[in-house]
């Protein structure tokens, strides 16, 4: 028996998900996300798990105007009741305003030169904190600047409850990839990888959990996970599925020609284990010390470093550190430009 703390006849679901622009030249598009999108695949998640029709709103490309968007969140959430979830999913562009703080998602019908006419954050809270009847929101994006959600969520006072799990931080872009979107939609359907303390069950700790390993690891982003009042962080998603083969998912890297490469484990028969790369998806069957776990090279809390920012190198103190990622304060620059950084994209101070 599925066991899940979230009942599909009380959630709803506002899903915008862009991979075109109308000003492509300023919102260049995603067409190699097209196949297999994974926007689309999250909205039939929930539409089989029974959510009815008229709770699942799903504006795709051309359809995601200002004014559908803003129309369509507005009617959604009037219609909701006492003790329902709400959950709104964003994928596409974002961007951020650095004088202003303001953070935006990006619409179809953006024009590109005027932020007046952009999906503003702000504005999204607005909407739920004017129009939504019932108690929990779960906000979940995969775009640029998504961290901005918790950014203004923790201005905001608030009796709701909001959980929010977004691809990057509030002053990071992010990859045109699927990967955090993928992460939660495994989660969902409750793939054992994501059962990450093998419990029989995914809560919402986990999704966030499984989704901030896999950013780091494939994209090298930090994903951010934020909940206020009584949203429970173990509050359950799914249950492990019997019928998604088990992989062991440990994440390694594999060395080839005297150089190393990242990738999971599938299996282990005797001396070999079976891996996928993570660069081009292949498998191969490799001896077992040719493998090592993943432990990228680190700078310490407080180190004085140099990272990259627009393909300039700039001087910076290293705030946080974890999975080879680095929150950098650049030197002169206030606090607003700090960002998480890759492993390409810091040094030691020359």
């Amino acid at each position: 028996m599925t066991r899940r703390d979230w009942k599909p006849q009380k959630t709803w679901l506002f899903s915008v998900g862009i991979l075109e622009w109308e000003n492509s030249d300023v919102w260049p598009g995603f067409p190699e996300a097209v196949e297999g999108r994974f926007d689309e695949k999250l909205v039939e998640f929930f539409r089989a798990a029974g959510l009815p029709g008229k709770q699942i709103i799903y504006l795709q490309d051309s359809e995601a105007t200002i004014e559908a968007i803003q129309g369509s969140l507005t009617e959604v959430l009037a219609n909701t009741e006492e003790g329902d979830l709400f959950i709104l999913y964003f994928a596409g562009h974002g961007d951020w305003d650095s004088d202003t703080g303001e953070h935006y998602f990006i619409n179809y019908d953006a024009n590109g030169s005027d932020r007046d006419n952009y999906w503003s954050i702000s504005s999204i809270f607005d909407s739920i904190e004017n129009n939504f009847n019932g108690s929990k929101v779960l906000l979940l994006a995969d775009c640029c600047y998504s961290g901005g959600l918790i950014d203004e969520l923790k201005r905001r006072d608030s009796d709701i409850s909001y959980a929010c799990i977004s691809s990057a931080y509030t002053h990071n872009t992010s990859t045109g990839g699927w990967t955090f979107t993928e992460s939660l939609y495994k989660g969902l359907l409750g793939d054992p990888v994501v059962d990450l303390d093998k419990d029989g069950v995914i809560t919402l700790y986990d999704l966030a959990r499984y989704a901030e390993l896999e950013m780091a690891f494939i994209e090298e982003q930090k994903s951010m996970f934020f909940t206020t009042n009584d949203f429970d962080k173990q509050m359950v998603f799914a249950s492990v599925s019997e019928r998604i083969e088990s992989i062991e998912g440990k994440r390694v890297e594999v060395e080839y020609s005297g150089d190393w490469y990242k990738a999971k484990t599938l299996e282990t028969n005797g001396s070999e284990v079976r891996v996928l790369y993570i660069d081009d998806q292949s498998e191969e069957s490799v001896e077992s010390q040719r493998i090592r776990p993943y432990a990228p090279d680190m700078f310490a809390v407080g180190e004085r470093v140099e990272a990259q920012s627009d393909e300039e190198w700039y001087p910076a103190k290293v705030k946080k550190a974890w999975y080879g990622l680095h929150l950098v304060s650049y030197d002169d620059y206030p606090d607003i430009w700090d960002e998480w950084v890759g492993s390409d994209y810091i040094r030691s101070r020359q």
